[in-house]
């Protein structure tokens, strides 16, 4: 076999990586050949049990890193040939307990990994790793094959429907750290064998490459449209209360949650504490949703939101971490699904998505565009605030529509070229 084979050279580094320099191996007639030493000092060398082939060299590895364990323990007094021999009956007697670790891991990480995220983000790699380490045959031998399989093989989703998680995704990046978190503690706290350890990152295949959408900002005769459309069921009803909240409020579809009357009622407050977030309290304020003649919805006029939360009108019951699912759900169930669809194609025809993070779109859209009575406007700063982010997220998600100096300057600059041609005319 070609001593330029790609897997020589991932034996090679991995031995330099996990033991260190002085170590070398070699073809010998078809078989393994340990070298250690140097040029200058020499080198002493034994024969390994293994052939010099591709589907010997991680166990070989193993074996290497145990024995070179055992030689720089005894400090050189035991020769290349005793130090070998201890580490095939270590080797021979050693067993990585995978149920263990995974029960460990879960007990540190109980009260930084929430319930909702682990089973979302972390378990189903989990489980897609136990998948292969449990297979009778052709299981994986090290971090890096094991990865190969769960990564791109691995039928995960509802029902297995899904394979692998597909390369430049979002999914992909969190279930890779998801996985190299696991591996990491299986190696540096349940004193799993190196050769578990992760792969290094390849930012070549591994990189996130899809654009993520572009939110659509719902207009507010949609929204008008949205709410008319709702049925009259009590179920329809309630949702059709947290889609005029969403809308004029600029919620997250969690939030519906976390809402509270403070002031004797008069005041609207939301107690969601968002994930690495700097915001978590904050008081809401309402942008009304007009119609064509500028006027607003007769369902948000006069702060009738907040009588009807202060009259203790329901809302839906959203379990935690389901707000958008639902939301979603319900806009195609409750809003006659040809209202939203419509609209929804409305913005794949501007290759944007529409989303139930459209009401919030909408507010931010608004909040930058819409004059107060004095004509000024609100700053981005203080729309941020309101939506319970900091400024570099707002300008991020949201800065497409904080466009209004630039278009005046342009509107400027237009209307003194037309003055400039009048003037050349005449």
């Amino acid at each position: 076999m070609a001593i330029n084979e790609s897997w020589v050279k991932d034996f090679r580094q991995a031995i330099k990586a996990s033991i260190g320099l002085g170590w070398q191996v070699s073809n010998d007639r078809g078989n393994m050949r340990l070298l250690q030493g140097n040029k200058k000092e020499g080198f002493k060398s034994i024969n390994l049990p293994y052939k010099w082939q591709e589907d010997q060299w991680v166990e070989a590895l193993k074996y290497i890193e145990e024995g070179a364990s055992i030689y720089f323990q005894y400090k050189g007094n035991h020769s290349l040939k005793t130090a070998f021999a201890l580490a095939n009956k270590a080797s021979s007697q050693y067993v990585e307990d995978w149920d263990k670790a995974l029960k460990n891991y879960r007990n540190s990480n109980r009260h930084t990994i929430k319930e909702k995220t682990w089973k979302a983000k972390h378990l189903p790699v989990i489980e897609g790793i136990f998948f292969y380490i449990n297979k009778a045959k052709h299981k994986p031998q090290n971090g890096k094959t094991l990865w190969n399989k769960v990564s791109n093989e691995y039928k995960h989703g509802k029902n297995g429907q899904l394979v692998g998680w597909e390369h430049g995704s979002t999914q992909r990046r969190h279930m890779r750290l998801a996985f190299n978190r696991f591996l990491r503690w299986c190696v540096e706290e349940e004193d799993f064998k190196s050769y578990w350890n992760p792969p290094k990152y390849n930012k070549l295949t591994e990189e996130v490459t899809r654009q993520k959408r572009i939110g659509y900002p719902l207009t507010d005769s949609q929204i008008g449209s949205i709410v008319d459309a709702f049925g009259d069921s009590e179920e329809a009803q309630k949702w059709r209360f947290a889609t005029q909240l969403c809308a004029v409020y600029g919620l997250r579809p969690e939030e519906l949650r976390y809402l509270k009357l403070r002031n004797n009622k008069q005041d609207l407050w939301c107690t969601y504490e968002k994930a690495n977030s700097k915001f978590s309290v904050r008081k809401l304020f309402a942008i009304e949703v007009r119609d064509t003649d500028g006027q607003p919805f007769d369902w948000c006029a006069d702060n009738k939101l907040l009588l009807r939360l202060a009259a203790d009108e329901k809302l839906p019951e959203i379990k935690e971490g389901e707000g958008s699912q639902r939301f979603g759900t319900q806009l195609r169930k409750n809003s006659p699904k040809n209202v939203w669809l419509s609209i929804c194609e409305e913005a794949e025809a501007e290759d944007q998505e529409c989303t139930p993070y459209s009401f919030r779109h909408r507010y931010a859209s608004v909040g930058n565009t819409r004059p107060k009575k004095d004509g000024t406007f609100i700053s981005p700063k203080k729309i941020a605030k309101a939506m319970g982010h900091d400024y570099e997220t707002h300008l991020r998600s949201y800065g497409r529509f904080n466009a209004r100096d630039l278009e005046d300057d342009f509107d400027l600059l237009n209307s003194v070229k037309e003055k400039l041609e009048i003037k050349i005319k005449a």
